[in-house]
């Protein structure tokens, strides 16, 4: 099979994918399809050349080969979508493998900012904690002002909340908001850990997990990217895991262990 021919399938994918759900004629396929009447009778005539469909009855059926064709088609548009979508992932995982993106985020929601809408971002997040008992996470920005006040209420109401930050972010938030910091530790709900090298955000919820990425220049949230799949969830799991080992815990840190609101840590 020839380039040009792997080009025209890619193309015709959606009639592929129509003619495998079921077996259709050139009407309900030009409807399904939405194109000109000149347009599928192209489209059917190319398969039928090719042996990929057959006639029966006016009805147009995926012979075995068309049926195979038409399954690896639609696998590589999936994949194609997949990682047109998830793209960014790339840029700050490690090694991360084409094969294990396309099963684990197939179908997560990413969400972009935009000029008009920087914090679109940090809003799909937060919506995310209002049905969460849980949050676990390693984040190398500083927590929106915005969102504090939500995201300190949470914690009071109940949310276990363990996070490895940047050592200086952590400064930052206990020096500016010493007294909502010293009732989030109260609770025994907050243990914050630092670490020097956090190239990317990762959240665990308790049903989705989700990887931040930062723009290098604003620091800005640009894209985060959550799914609920549980190749995904083993994933961060291991990453989540690995960060926490290679942190330092507040009272181990020799800047920060001086800040009296550190003194109402729990550690466990």
């Amino acid at each position: 099979m020839s380039s040009d021919e792997l080009v025209e399938l890619a193309r015709r994918a959606s009639a592929l994918a129509a003619l495998r759900e079921e077996p259709l004629d050139r009407r309900r396929l030009q409807e399904r399809l939405e194109v000109s009447r000149p347009t599928i009778h192209r489209v059917t005539r190319s398969f039928e050349d090719r042996g990929l469909v057959e006639r029966s009855e006016g009805q147009l059926a995926l012979t075995p080969l068309g049926d195979l064709i038409a399954q690896s088609v639609i696998e590589f548009r999936q994949t194609v979508r997949t990682a047109r979508r998830i793209e960014p992932l790339f840029g700050v995982v490690p090694d991360c493998d084409p094969a294990f993106v396309r099963e684990a985020f197939a179908d997560a929601v990413v969400t972009t900012a935009e000029p008009g809408d920087p914090y679109s971002g940090v809003r799909r997040f937060m919506s995310l904690l209002e049905d969460t008992d849980r949050l676990r996470g390693i984040d190398p920005a500083a927590i929106n002002p915005l969102h504090l006040d939500a995201l300190h209420a949470r914690i009071v109401d109940g949310m276990v909340t363990d996070a490895v930050l940047l050592p200086d972010v952590v400064a930052s938030l206990l020096e500016s908001n010493p007294k909502r910091a010293r009732e989030a530790f109260a609770t025994g709900n907050l243990t914050l850990r630092t670490h020097d090298d956090l190239p990317f955000g990762l959240t665990l919820c308790d049903d989705r997990i989700g990887v931040g990425i930062y723009d290098a220049d604003t620091g800005l949230l640009q894209t985060y990217i959550d799914t609920g799949s549980p190749a995904a969830r083993e994933w961060a799991e291991e990453v989540y895991a690995e960060y926490r080992e290679a942190s330092t815990t507040l009272h181990d840190h020799p800047e920060l262990a001086e800040l009296p609101v550190v003194e109402t840590e729990l550690d466990d």
